[in-house]
């Protein structure tokens, strides 16, 4: 197992690895509308014309929902997850680093980060930026502190350890936004309930769905996922539950 004392907060992930299968493995396009997009429309309190930042944007599975509503940017710091983006609209694609944003003072109305800070060396520089350039955040998380994994946790024993140390703290995350200077904060957890197929589960796990999987230590994962082939069909004969809560935060200043 590996202990929060030896692993550093901040891990990177190879991302070039991922982008080729990132947007095949991750949730279905009803659950980015209507669970991802919907907690972030509510917790930024979005209104159509909004200038918006996609901030860690990949892909572009949420830029392309957020230029439903407003004019958006989509930034991000690698190239290979950019280019997927590029049929998703005809939003711009920024290439930034976001403790340096390229952007004037108050460029947005508001930013959106969907699992990004626990990609971030320094997050707290990164929403002291954010606050510079935007007038609201709404941010995508996963408070760690209750997170549990069920099968996944046999299969991978590290992972639960190693993304509580990637991860921030929910209320580091609460303190920061105020030092960076937004007086409002707002907590939501909000519940995702998800059945996976069996087969698709096990397939999703193969093309490492969850990015801490290129975190593990060598030989967890192969061992995991035979485990996980091995036991799912019995175990969960009706569909992997792949239900949890996710954190959304929302802050004005």
């Amino acid at each position: 197992m590996i202990s929060r004392a030896v692993l550093p907060r901040f891990v990177p992930v190879d991302y070039a690895k991922l982008a080729a299968d990132y947007d095949a493995v991750r949730g279905s396009e009803t659950m980015d509308r209507e669970y991802w997009f919907a907690g972030l429309a509510a917790l930024g309190r979005l209104r159509r014309g909004d200038r918006i930042l996609d901030l860690g944007a990949g892909t572009g599975r949420f830029s392309r929902l957020a230029a439903e509503v407003g004019s958006v940017v989509a930034a991000d710091a690698s190239l290979d997850m950019m280019s997927r983006a590029r049929d998703k609209g005809s939003f711009p694609l920024v290439r930034a680093d976001a403790h340096r944003l390229p952007f004037r003072r108050d460029a947005f109305d508001v930013t959106l980060l969907v699992m990004v800070l626990h990609q971030l060396p320094d997050y707290p520089r990164a929403l002291s930026e954010v606050a510079r350039v935007s007038r609201r955040v709404a941010i995508a998380t996963s408070d760690m502190s209750s997170r549990t994994l069920g099968l996944l946790d046999d299969a991978f024993p590290s992972l639960l350890a190693i993304d509580r140390a990637r991860f921030p703290p929910l209320d580091g995350i609460v303190t920061n936004l105020r030092r960076a200077g937004f007086g409002t904060v707002t907590v939501d957890a909000r519940p995702y309930r998800r059945v996976v197929p069996v087969a698709q589960e096990i397939e999703r796990v193969r093309r490492k769905y969850i990015s801490t999987f290129e975190l593990l230590p060598p030989g967890e994962f192969e061992r995991g996922l035979a485990f996980l082939e091995r036991e799912l069909p019995k175990r969960c004969p009706d569909g992997f539950d792949a239900s949890a809560t996710f954190t959304f935060v929302g802050a004005s200043r």
